[in-house]
């Protein structure tokens, strides 16, 4: 029986954090794009951070699927994007959720959306992560707190129509 540990995908930029390139890598590559700093940059770690203290606290009820935790938190700020790689990379995380939610199931979902209405929470969807628009990024508006909405763990397929080839998935499932 063989046991594999899982990857850990990179909270800063594309990639695995154990496929990070080396400083010397970093080098070789850098001198053939004019204009870069000269010593790497090191990658972040979550322990150099300055997060925002969470404003709110989920209720009792959601606390199975919600998260504080500051990896959690930072890895859901940014998507892909070249500008948010940078941000991320230079430890620019003015805007983190204050909290992660990871719904295991509709009921979930609906639960967290009905409790972030009543108590003026924005709710952002973050699916694979990999956004390159800006769309999981919280715009700093008026709402008492930000909640990532994680649909990774809604990841199953519900029901196939052969005749119609057609199939009926969860946000969260990685494809094809």
């Amino acid at each position: 029986m063989s046991t594999t540990t899982p990857r850990t995908r990179s909270w800063w930029g594309w990639g695995w954090e154990d496929a990070a390139l080396s400083d010397r890598d970093c080098l070789a590559y850098g001198a053939l794009l004019p204009g870069l700093a000269e010593t790497p940059i090191p990658p972040p770690e979550i322990r150099e951070l300055e997060l925002r203290p969470p404003r709110l606290s989920a209720p009792a009820s959601l606390g199975r699927f919600v998260s504080v935790d500051p990896r959690d938190r930072a890895s859901h700020t940014y998507g892909k994007a070249y500008r948010d790689v940078v941000r991320a990379l230079h430890r620019q995380l003015d805007n983190a959720p204050d909290l992660v939610a990871r719904p295991t199931s509709e009921r979930d979902v609906v639960d967290l959306l009905d409790w972030a209405s009543r108590s003026d929470v924005a709710v952002i969807p973050f699916g694979g992560g990999s956004s390159v628009v800006g769309g999981v990024e919280y715009d700093g508006g008026d709402h008492a707190g930000v909640v990532s909405l994680d649909l990774t763990e809604l990841n199953r397929v519900l029901e196939i129509d052969h005749d119609s080839r057609a199939a009926r998935i969860e946000a969260g499932a990685f494809g094809p």
